[in-house]
């Protein structure tokens, strides 16, 4: 009788033990909430003024939130192809976050993405606009803690974001069409596929990641 009950005992103190452990574990972890400061929001006609190397800007009859889409196509087989903001003034070692609303275009389902400062640091991505997957996203050199993701809207649309603690004083973004056999870091390289993508310039934004 006295066995059964020293047992009973050393049973109700590891029990009551392992519980306090488990309740310290979710004590200890920290839940991180983020704020979205909206630094830029383009319009069409700055849009328009992006740099074009090797692809194609029109305005296309496709329509998202009553916003005016734009067909992004490359041009060349045998160079890079991609459009380019111009430098956008940033905080150096903070942490911002682009968006945009984009759909596959004729012949096209893979979009690539990147937040670049001075050569090499950046971050990449790339995004099947099909499968509505983040295929796989990296920085470069100095950047850090990127992230990406990619929110199915509807008709095919999908909202699309790419983040990275940015070493740099300004930035610029690029974007553009890519095919499956492009690797991450260089997505806008040479290709045979010259089909594009479907976006909605207005809802290209810039946000810096504020961190509480």
């Amino acid at each position: 009788m006295n066995r059964i009950i020293l047992v009973l005992i050393l049973v109700v103190t590891f029990s009551c033990k392992d519980n306090k452990k488990k309740e310290s574990n979710v004590v200890a972890k920290e839940v991180v909430e983020k704020q979205y400061k909206l630094i830029k929001n383009f319009t069409i006609d700055e849009m328009e003024l992006w740099s074009k190397v090797r692809v194609q800007l029109k305005a296309s009859k496709e329509v998202e939130y009553s916003e005016a889409a734009y067909n992004l196509s490359r041009n060349s087989e045998t160079e890079s192809a991609y459009l380019s903001s111009g430098l956008i003034p940033v905080t150096y070692s903070s942490e911002y976050m682009v968006s945009i609303i984009v759909k596959k275009g004729t012949n096209n389902n893979l979009f690539g993405l990147r937040i670049s400062g001075v050569y090499p640091d950046r971050v990449d991505a790339i995004f099947d606009l099909d499968k509505g997957t983040v295929v796989d996203y990296r920085t470069a050199q100095d950047f850090e803690n990127p992230e990406a993701t990619i929110v199915e809207l509807s008709d095919g649309w999908y909202k699309c974001t790419l983040s990275s603690e940015v070493s740099a004083d300004n930035i610029k973004i690029v974007m553009g069409a890519t095919s499956a056999e492009k690797s991450i870091t260089s997505w806008e390289g040479k290709s045979e596929n010259q089909g594009g993508i479907f976006f909605v310039p207005t809802s290209v934004t810039i946000e810096e990641v504020i961190i509480n």
